[in-house]
């Protein structure tokens, strides 16, 4: 699935998932394989998933806490945004 401003949206949701809380010095590639990134928006609640390879190259390897800004929702927001990040169920 692609979303209409030319992220690729993850295929799967993760089995578990946590708001990115700022105090870890994380960024896109620093993340494991099995970790995906996600956003969840402070206007609507509406969460999204998003393909980690697509975001760096669009906006480059950013650190987690600032990538919340970065990304728009649907609606227009693009304030108040949260980072989430999940964990891929094992096969």
């Amino acid at each position: 699935m692609k979303h209409r401003r030319g992220i690729d949206l993850a295929p799967f949701r993760p089995v578990s998932f946590e708001e990115f809380d700022g105090h870890q010095t994380l960024t896109l590639r620093s993340l494991q394989e099995w970790e995906v990134v996600g956003a969840k928006c402070g206007k609507c609640s509406k969460t999204t998933w998003l393909d980690k390879a697509a975001i760096t190259q669009h906006h480059g390897n950013q650190y987690l806490s600032n990538l919340g800004s970065r990304l728009r929702c649907e609606c227009g927001n693009k304030e108040g945004n949260k980072v989430l990040v999940g964990k891929l169920g094992r096969d």
